[in-house]
């Protein structure tokens, strides 16, 4: 099956999906029998710092935005590709065979703070990810690099996995911080998705969509299975409240007082696998595909929380329409208003020669 026209599909079938930023995003698709599959990591990250308007960093960042930006590729991203594979080979089946993305980061300088955006996008093309013709790899999903990626760019050497790297056209702002505890928000590096796998896949949420069974998928050469859908990052009345990642740290220099923080969301992953699919139940965290679905456990918190909510929704459509029902039937047949005894008719022209006219009308007796 044609890779391209799976990952189209699955992208109509994901278009409602609103995805915040967050740490790590991923989102993967894995077409049945497929020797390579192409997840996209998403690392963003905001950085603020707060001086008072005459601070010697109100100075130094001046008023100028600045960004830089360039293209990842399997040539300059050498590095990225030995180091993941290096993570990988302790746990998984799965290699990294070619690299692609693109890196980003914006300083924006206000008249009291400066914000840092970073957004680095990774597409690495995997391999090996199926242990047998019904069992998949599911130890590749996450991973962390803690040395540097020096990629060459137009701007030269860019280590893109620092967050220092920001000031490579600014080097004078780093040298004002760089005895500060400022650096130690500084040196959190980026990449770094290790919460995708840090939640056991037990505890990720999974759905069956039967949406590739329609007809009209055929035109995108789509196999016409059931599709399953695993995420991560949801957050639930039974999961837990989002637990986003706010590191502030105040800082001096010089007898100025600063401030530094650092604002992630927490991990979020989709992985879309073609097929009836559930965990597999052995010491390695994997992927079973099955012909049939698999029944449904009764000790998922899930099952309760479904017929509680369908039972509400039940209980309010049918209290809407007994007082729908009710009022529909209170209408009277009796007459409402002014009686018509109370009325008397007065006239409202005069004679017209020899033609007097009829007209008048009716005034409160």
């Amino acid at each position: 099956m044609n890779e391209k026209y799976f990952l189209i599909v699955v992208m109509v079938m994901l278009v409602s999906f609103v995805v915040p930023v967050h740490a790590v995003q991923l989102d993967a698709a894995i077409p049945k029998g497929s020797e390579e599959f192409l997840p996209v990591y998403t690392f963003t990250r905001i950085v603020s710092i707060q001086y008072s308007e005459d601070s010697k960093l109100a100075e130094l960042f001046g008023s100028s935005q600045q960004k830089i930006s360039f293209d990842i590729d399997g040539e300059n991203a050498l590095v990225l590709i030995e180091k993941i594979n290096a993570q990988l080979k302790e746990k998984s089946f799965v290699t990294v065979s070619d690299m692609s993305g693109e890196y980003s980061v914006t300083i924006t300088p206000y008249e009291k703070s400066a914000s840092i955006e970073y957004k680095i996008i990774v597409k690495p093309s995997m391999r090996g990810h199926f242990i047998s013709e019904s069992v998949l790899d599911a130890q590749w999903r996450g991973f962390e690099v803690s040395d540097e990626i020096p990629i060459e760019t137009e701007f030269g050497i860019h280590d893109i996995n620092s967050p220092i790297s920001a000031f490579t056209e600014s080097p004078e702002i780093i040298e004002y911080l760089s005895n500060s505890d400022a650096m130690n928000v500084l040196d959190m590096k980026l990449i770094d998705a290790t919460g995708l796998a840090d939640l056991p896949l037990s505890q990720w949420e999974s759905m069956f969509d039967p949406t590739s069974e329609m007809s009209e998928t055929i035109d995108f050469e789509f196999s016409g299975t059931i599709v399953t859908n695993y995420s991560m990052g949801i957050c639930t009345i039974y999961r837990g409240v989002c637990q986003d990642r706010d590191v502030t740290v105040p800082f001096e220099i010089d007898g100025e007082v600063y401030s530094i923080r650092s604002i992630e969301s927490q991990d979020d992953g989709t992985i879309i696998i073609e097929g009836y699919v559930q965990q597999s139940s052995g010491r390695i965290e994997s992927f079973l595909v099955t012909e049939n679905a698999p029944g449904i456990d009764d000790g998922d918190p899930q099952v309760p929380t479904m017929y509680a909510v369908s039972g509400i929704g039940v209980a309010i459509a049918a209290s809407f329409f007994v007082w729908s029902d009710k009022k529909s039937k209170k209408t009277s047949t009796e007459q409402t208003g002014i009686d018509p005894k109370d009325l008397c008719a007065v006239s409202t022209s005069s004679s017209a020669g020899s033609y007097q006219t009829n007209r008048g009308t009716s005034e409160l007796r």
